[in-house]
């Protein structure tokens, strides 16, 4: 089955690698499965848990060489960890009651249908 979505993130702390490491996966796959669409939630887990993401247009796959140069995340990146409710839910990214694991899996699914909603620029 060919690849019809892909989504990425940075998580963690900021290390000097993670954006040679978006702009590796955007050559690879714009390499190997040109047809797929890239999305990458922007600031991390927190991104993926309020879906703010952005598309990789062609545009961004052309310069994606760019990436290498720098380091940082071009993407944004934060400190939450899905295990842990109670600091999701007071960061606002979840509701009470609510599994930041099963959120976050269910909004990915849905990315892949879904608009990204912001635009991300490498030049």
């Amino acid at each position: 089955m060919p690849v019809k979505t892909v989504a990425m993130l940075t998580a963690g702390g900021l290390a000097p690698c993670l954006s040679s490491a978006v702009g590796g996966l955007i050559e690879r796959y714009t390499e190997r499965a040109p047809d797929a669409r890239i999305i990458a939630y922007l600031n991390g887990y927190a991104g993926l848990l309020t879906g703010k993401s952005a598309e990789v247009t062609a545009e961004v796959r052309a310069n994606a060489h760019l990436l290498h140069a720098f380091g940082g995340t071009p993407i944004g990146n934060s400190r939450v960890k899905l295990t842990n409710v109670a600091d999701c839910v007071k960061r606002g990214l979840i509701q009470p009651g609510q599994d930041p694991l099963h959120v976050a899996a269910e909004l990915s699914v849905r990315a892949s249908d879904e608009p990204a909603r912001h635009r991300l620029f490498i030049s």
